[in-house]
C-alpha cells in the first residue's frame, strides 16, 4: 500500500472494527477508503459487500475492545473468506496514524511476492482430495459456513436456511431444523442446542440423529449470522428510512422507482406516482415552532400510510414533500383499468383526514385549516420512464398550488387508471 499522492486516484480500502481515535485522522487521509463497523459481527458483512462491489478490504483494523477473545479465531475465520489475504491488525489504545499507514504499506509491498511463492508451492504440491463445495472446516475442525448466508443477506433474505442445509449436509443429517425462541421443541427430539449470542436467545436447533455436542458449532455459527441479519436490517432501516417520520427516504425512492416500473413493464401493469406537499408549511413552522412543524409531518406520513394498500409505499423527498409509489403487482395485466381498491378514493380520503384532523400543536388553528396539494401520474400512459413520471407529477402538484391549494391534479393515462370522478375532490 503506497502513501504516495499519485495513488490517491484508487484509494485502497481499510475496514476499522470498533471505536478508535485513529478514525478521524485516517478520514483525513486522501491515500486510503476507510470503512466503519461497530462491531465485529457488522465488519464481516462490509467485507462481504465491499468485495461483493468489486473493491475488497485491503486491511483490517480491530479497535482495542471491538473482539471478544474467546470469538477472535471463529471470526478471523469468518472474514477471512472476504479479505482474501488481507491483514488484520490490533490497534492499540491511543494508535498513530502515521505508523499504522507504514505498516499497512510495508505488509502491502510484500503481498505480490508472498502471492507468486505461494501459487508456485500450490503448483508443486499433491492435488488435495475434492471437498463438498458447500462445507469449510477451520483448523480446530469446527464447522463454517460458506459464503452463502451472505448471498442471501445481500439479497435481503434470511441467512437461516442457507446455514442450515450446509449443516445438513456436512452433517448428514437431514433432520436439523431451527426454531424460533418461545416455540416449543418437537417431542421426540434426540438433541436440542439452543442458539444464542451474548446473552440474546434466538430460539434452537433440533435433531433427530447428530447428537448435541456435534450440534454446537452449527448453534454458534446461526446466532452469528441471525446477529449479522438483524443488524443488516438496523443498518438498511437507518439508510432508507427517514428518522423523522418513518417513511422511506428519497434514496430508497430513487432505487425503488425505476425498480417498479422495471417490473411493472415486464408485467404489463401500471405504477402511479403521487407527489404532494402541505400547503402552507413554513407559515405553520414559522408560527408555531419547530416541534409543531415535525408533528406535522409525522402526523400527515401516519395518516397517508393508514388508507394506502399494503403494497404501497410513503417517501419524504424533501422538507415538506412526499411521494407515494401506488405499486400493486396484483393488479390488472393488460390495459388500463381501476385498481381494485381505487386510488383516487385512497388520495381524496387522504385529503379529508389532513382537513379534520386535530394537530395539538396548531391550538385553535385545528382542525380544518391544513391542507395538502399533488398531482398523479401513472407508467406507462403518462410517462415511460422514472425520469419523467417524476417530473410530471411534480408539475401537476404545482398546477394544483395555482388551483387554489388543497387540490390533486391527475394526469390523463391516471384519471382513467386511477379512477377518478369529480366527486372524489374533497
Amino acid at each position: 500500500m503506497s502513501v504516495e499522492s499519485e495513488q490517491v486516484d484508487n484509494p485502497p480500502r481499510v475496514l476499522l472494527v470498533g471505536r478508535s481515535e485513529i478514525e478521524r485522522d485516517l478520514r483525513r487521509r486522501a491515500e486510503v477508503e476507510l470503512l466503519r463497523a461497530r462491531t465485529a459481527t457488522e465488519a464481516i458483512g462490509e467485507a462481504a459487500h465491499a468485495r461483493t462491489e468489486g473493491e475488497p478490504v485491503s486491511a483490517v483494523l480491530i479497535a482495542p475492545g471491538a473482539l471478544d477473545e474467546s470469538e477472535r479465531s471463529a471470526w478471523r475465520d469468518s472474514i477471512a473468506r472476504f479479505i482474501d489475504a488481507a491483514p488484520i491488525i490490533d490497534l492499540s489504545p491511543d494508535p498513530d496514524a502515521e505508523r499504522v499507514l507504514e505498516r499497512l504499506s510495508a505488509l502491502d509491498s510484500g503481498r505480490e511476492q508472498e502471492a507468486e511463492t505461494t501459487a508456485a508451492a500450490a503448483t508443486q504440491s499433491a492435488p488435495a482430495a475434492e471437498e463438498s463445495p458447500t462445507t469449510e472446516h477451520s483448523a480446530s475442525g469446527e464447522l463454517f459456513m460458506s459464503a452463502s448466508p451472505i448471498d442471501a443477506l445481500l439479497a435481503g433474505a434470511s441467512p437461516i436456511e442457507a446455514a442450515l442445509e450446509h449443516a445438513r449436509l456436512s452433517l448428514g443429517d437431514e433432520t436439523i431444523f431451527f426454531i424460533e425462541a418461545g416455540v416449543a421443541p418437537p417431542a421426540g427430539a434426540r438433541s436440542v442446542v439452543g442458539v444464542e449470542r451474548r446473552g440474546v436467545s434466538f430460539g434452537s436447533l433440533v435433531a433427530e440423529k447428530t447428537p448435541a455436542d456435534r450440534l454446537e458449532s452449527v448453534a454458534r455459527e446461526i446466532a452469528s449470522w441471525i446477529a449479522l441479519e438483524r443488524q443488516q436490517q438496523q443498518l438498511r432501516e437507518a439508510a432508507f428510512k427517514d428518522s423523522l417520520t418513518g417513511a422511506f427516504n428519497r434514496r430508497w425512492f430513487e432505487e425503488a422507482l425505476p425498480r417498479a416500473l422495471d417490473a411493472a413493464r415486464a408485467g404489463r401493469r401500471d405504477v402511479t406516482l403521487m407527489v404532494y406537499d402541505i400547503d402552507d408549511f413554513k407559515s405553520y413552522n414559522d408560527r408555531y415552532g419547530h416541534a409543531a412543524g415535525d408533528e406535522i409531518l409525522r402526523e400527515t406520513v401516519r395518516l397517508m400510510s393508514s388508507v394506502i394498500r399494503p403494497t404501497d409505499r410513503v417517501c419524504r423527498i424533501g422538507g415538506d414533500e412526499f411521494a407515494v409509489l401506488f405499486d400493486d403487482p396484483a393488479g390488472p395485466r393488460t390495459g388500463a383499468g381501476r385498481h381494485v381498491a381505487s386510488i383516487a378514493q385512497i388520495a381524496a380520503r387522504f385529503q379529508r383526514q389532513i382537513c379534520d384532523h386535530r394537530f395539538p400543536k396548531l391550538a385553535e388553528d385545528a382542525p380544518g385549516t391544513l391542507t395538502v396539494s399533488g398531482g398523479l401520474a401513472t407508467f406507462p400512459w403518462d410517462a415511460g420512464d422514472a425520469r419523467t413520471l417524476i417530473e410530471l407529477a411534480d408539475a401537476l402538484a404545482i398546477e394544483s398550488k395555482r388551483h387554489g391549494k388543497n387540490a390533486l391534479t391527475y394526469g390523463p393515462g391516471a384519471q382513467q387508471v386511477c379512477g377518478w370522478t369529480p366527486e372524489d375532490s374533497p
